[in-house]
């Protein structure tokens, strides 16, 4: 059996992952500046903070490892970001429609890497540790679907009726 790097089918599960975050986005809609019963990020929060996660994060770390020798990554301050650049503006639809762009943006840089460069490595931080890229584009893929299911839970929380939701409209 031929092995292939990256797994051929995690290619189109970054790119599909997006859909379940822009699915997501439009059941919590309604709810987007909400924050959930026990606290935490409103829906409009979570999506907010993906985009600037693949813009801050992926975009910046990807052509690194590709263009330098184990590059050593600083953390990315998440909270100090959305303390100072969160912005409640926009609607969570066009967010999500952001994040599907800049994921196709994140999936561009993985697209016709050969063998040897999926293995190139980095320091991630945060006590990661040493990671390939290959490591890195299944963190991307494991953080969209994070907030995938996390919608989802706000969408349970918000709204108990989903049949009534759906006759309606």
């Amino acid at each position: 059996m031929e092995r292939r790097i990256p797994d051929p089918t995690l290619m189109a599960r970054l790119q599909l992952s997006v859909k379940g975050v822009d699915w997501a986005a439009g059941l919590v809609r309604r709810w987007q500046h909400d924050t959930p019963p026990g606290g935490g990020w409103t829906p409009h929060q979570h999506v907010a903070h993906l985009l600037a996660a693949e813009q801050n994060v992926f975009h910046v770390r990807v052509p690194r490892i590709l263009a330098e020798d184990r590059p050593v990554f600083e953390s990315w301050d998440q909270t100090a970001h959305m303390e100072r650049e969160y912005r409640p503006e926009g609607d969570i639809e066009e967010l999500a429609e952001a994040f599907m762009r800049a994921r196709e943006q994140t999936v561009g840089y993985f697209k016709d890497l050969t063998p040897d460069q999926w293995t190139r490595t980095a320091v991630w931080p945060g006590g990661v540790g040493e990671v390939d890229l290959a490591w890195v584009a299944e963190r991307a893929l494991a953080h969209a679907l994070e907030h995938f299911v996390a919608l989802l839970n706000l969408h349970q929380e918000f709204d108990r009726h989903h049949a009534r939701t759906w006759l309606s409209g």
